[in-house]
């Protein structure tokens, strides 16, 4: 009664640990919900975000911040109703900027436009802003003018052809917005430069001019001119503008998304990298994101992972727990998610090492007043930390699964995409490599068959040392022996199941493992099988037959 007592209480102490570890909410290959919603909450909110873009009249971007955070608070409507009822011209400038509400002022088209490009498009409006930025002492403002009807484009016509308003608007966007200073100096001369040795006729300034047009027209297409010179002040390098402009071509249903996410990342180049990695997933998960602000979104992007996401049953059981994890847990997670790691890895370790004393527990109370192997041996130390290895391991990927999915290996020698003529996202990735033989799930396979052979032969070792310490005769010792054939024998049955069994797991993938681990478990079997009956048992029962033959 006492010894199934102990069991219990063992058995329930493991539960509780294992319990108290899923409270973690540190992950391998993907970021906690919970982690991403308390950075956002640590730092400004979407409403203070608004607000301030609210504050300082930049009504454009308020929109599409509310547009893409699904915030619908109706003082922050009626604040940007009045601003534009105060200021019409803020439905086509996005918000106070001198040089365009003056072509605005100038303009004689009836229609306004909400994003810069279609008001740019009259031969009208282009000839008025022509005019204003002639008078320019900006020498790369003057640079670009200089090549509005430069030959040698390939994709576009010059100002002067008839179907050469695209260029020319495209042109005079970049122009208007060095002009106002909204380009860093040094990628405003890095521009201007490029313009110079166009209009010397070098083809190559010629193409990377074309291909800078190219891309404003894919941003002016769809941004007003406030939010247009934000995206600007964001810009480090040529390739940054090239690498919007992509994203916006390859997305135009999610403009509103993009353009709020490159605010709030304040990091382009990331962004770009994280949809390239999370092709399947990335959109949903920096609509989440964006939901809980800035540093929600920097935080997601950073960690490089995709949001976690759990199956229906690991589902039901995190939700049963959630309204019970500390804080601290998830604090700890976000400030170090390593120490998460460790943090959640201790807690599912000690969880096994409960069960493997249970188990023990168990065993021992079965066996009735037949001598047992002490505790302190090393074979049964051995076998009790293997256990908690395999219940590691095995509650681990039960609850995130994506351990199991092989990581492209991107290539870091890869070139890069050409930004921009890119169409779809999937231009922004760079080459990647096939999976590669051994990778990180392969190895962690491996590791798992080979700790579960281990976990076997201990028991073997136990059980041998078992039967030598009992008060028998050696003829009865060998027929023990003999009846523990099966178990000795185990190693070879369960490396020939791990074979079959990660053979159906790789070809239905669920597993993205190379065939190697597969074939692993069975050597594994056999190695450890060959190893208990020739270097222990073999010796063990030679040396009973000669006693039983002395006798």
């Amino acid at each position: 009664m006492f010894a199934l007592l102990k069991t219990l209480i063992l058995l329930i102490i493991a539960t509780a640990l294992a319990l108290t570890a899923l409270l973690v909410p540190a992950q391998i290959r993907s970021i906690d919900p919970s982690v991403v919603e308390l950075a956002g909450a640590n730092s400004s909110s979407v409403e203070d975000t608004i607000w301030g873009e609210i504050n300082a009249a930049h009504v454009g971007p308020a929109l599409l911040f509310a547009a893409a955070t699904g915030s619908q608070d109706p003082a922050q409507q009626t604040q940007i109703q009045l601003l534009l009822d105060k200021n019409p011209n803020f439905a086509s400038s996005g918000g106070p900027d001198r040089d365009f509400e003056d072509l605005l002022k100038r303009s004689v088209t009836q229609r306004k436009s909400s994003a810069v490009i279609p008001q740019l498009l009259p031969r009208s409006e282009r000839a008025s802003l022509t005019e204003s930025l002639s008078t320019s002492r900006n020498r790369n403002v003057t640079a670009l003018l200089s090549i509005r009807d430069i030959a040698g484009l390939s994709r576009l016509h010059p100002a002067s052809h008839a179907a050469g308003a695209p260029y020319d608007a495209g042109l005079l966007t970049l122009a208007l917005l060095i002009e106002a200073g909204h380009f860093q100096p040094s990628l405003a001369q890095q521009i201007g430069n490029l313009a110079t040795l166009a209009a010397g006729y070098n083809p190559e300034a010629t193409i990377a001019c074309e291909d800078l047009v190219i891309g404003t027209l894919s941003l002016g297409r769809q941004l007003d001119y406030t939010s247009l010179a934000s995206l600007a002040k964001l810009t480090e390098t040529l390739g940054d503008w090239s690498q919007m402009a992509a994203l916006f071509r390859a997305q135009p249903d999610r403009i509103a998304e993009n353009y709020t996410a490159l605010r709030f990342s304040e990091s382009p180049d990331a962004l770009y990298t994280y949809l390239a990695e999370q092709t399947e997933t990335g959109n949903q998960d920096l609509d989440f994101a964006l939901r809980h602000g800035p540093r929600a979104l920097s935080q997601l992007i950073h960690s490089e992972q995709p949001l976690y996401q759990a199956s229906s049953i690991p589902s039901t059981v995190l939700n049963l727990l959630a309204p019970f994890r500390p804080q601290s847990f998830v604090e700890i997670t976000l400030r170090n998610n390593t120490l998460g790691q460790a943090l959640k890895f201790a807690l599912l370790f000690l969880a096994g090492l409960a069960f493997a004393f249970a188990m023990g527990s168990a065993w021992r109370s079965s066996l009735g007043n037949t001598s047992t192997v002490s505790r302190s041996n090393p074979m049964v130390m051995a076998r009790d930390i293997l256990i908690s290895f395999v219940v590691v391991l095995t509650i681990w990927t039960f609850f995130e699964p994506n351990i199991l999915k092989s990581q492209e290996s991107v290539s870091d020698t890869g070139p890069r995409i050409e930004f921009a003529v890119a169409d779809t996202l999937q231009s922004i990735k760079s080459p990647v490599k096939a999976m590669q033989e051994i990778n990180q799930v392969t190895l962690l396979v491996l590791a798992l068959f080979f700790i579960i052979q281990l976990v076997i032969y201990s028991f073997c070792l136990i059980k041998i040392k078992e039967v030598s310490k009992q008060s028998l005769s050696s003829d009865m010792k060998l027929k023990l022996l003999d009846n523990e054939e099966n178990l000795f024998d185990f190693g070879l049955y369960v490396g020939l199941g791990g074979t079959v069994l990660s053979l159906i797991l790789v070809a239905v993938g669920v597993v993205e493992a190379s065939l190697m681990a597969a074939y692993a478990s069975t050597l594994f079997g056999i190695l450890f099988t060959a190893i208990l009956k020739v270097m222990h048992l073999r010796p063990y029962r030679r040396q009973l037959i000669l006693s039983a033959g002395g006798a």
